[in-house]
């Protein structure tokens, strides 16, 4: 049963039009500042927010942003393309709920971790698991992850990774977006490569598109 306090998580990735490149310095700055007033309009139903600049070929700015709301992270979707569609379009998107992990005892309020100092880099990870995944006991389940986690928290380089695992169940393309902030994409990376010698590795599908950022203040 819903509990009212769920996160509606949102990732979304925008490619910037040809028409962008033409723009004066001035221009860019004024897109910058609308991008802050809209975000800011909404402030009073937003968890977190925060924008960056994509490494991926096929995108160039990413949005970042949380509501208790499902019709705010809407709002604020077509507010982002009312006034930037002249200069950008979406290209991909992910959707999911922020909750409890059903393998760990909660030991702190979701919102609050949400509210941390950003970090410099960002990574939106989805993926999926197999049907044979949910098949097995629930207790044989909890105990594979407790093993990836253990070693996610032993590892001096996995430790300085901030996560926060998301749901997507019947939401999105994929079953989780597990969204990762870091001073360091090179830590990120040797962390996730220690990782995929984690039992847990066996069960994972369709990790793909894996979004990368670095955090900016001004976007354009």
């Amino acid at each position: 049963m819903s509990s009212g306090k769920e996160i509606y998580m949102m990732v979304i990735s925008f490619r910037l039009k040809p028409s962008f490149y033409s723009l004066t310095k001035e221009k860019r700055d004024a897109m910058s500042m609308a991008a802050q007033d809209l975000f800011a309009g909404f402030s009073g139903d937003l968890v977190n927010h925060l924008t960056y600049r994509s490494l991926r070929s096929d995108g160039d700015i990413v949005f970042w942003y949380s509501s208790h709301s499902p019709e705010t992270i809407e709002a604020l979707k077509f507010g982002l393309n009312d006034k930037f569609s002249l200069y950008m379009r979406p290209n991909y998107s992910m959707i999911s709920l922020y909750e409890d992990s059903p393998y760990l005892k909660p030991d702190s309020v979701l919102d609050d971790t949400l509210k941390q100092t950003p970090m410099k880099y960002f990574v939106a990870y989805p993926m999926s698991k197999q049907p044979e995944w949910y098949l097995l006991d629930y207790e044989e389940r909890k105990k594979i992850m407790a093993e990836h986690i253990g070693m996610a928290l032993a590892d001096p380089e996995g430790r300085s990774v901030r996560s926060y695992t998301t749901y997507s169940y019947g939401l999105g393309d994929q079953e989780f977006v597990v969204l990762y902030e870091t001073e360091s994409l090179a830590a990120w990376s040797h962390a996730t490569r220690k990782l995929r010698e984690a039992r847990a590795r066996k069960w994972i599908v369709n990790e793909t598109p894996i979004i990368v950022g670095i955090l900016r203040e001004k976007l354009f």
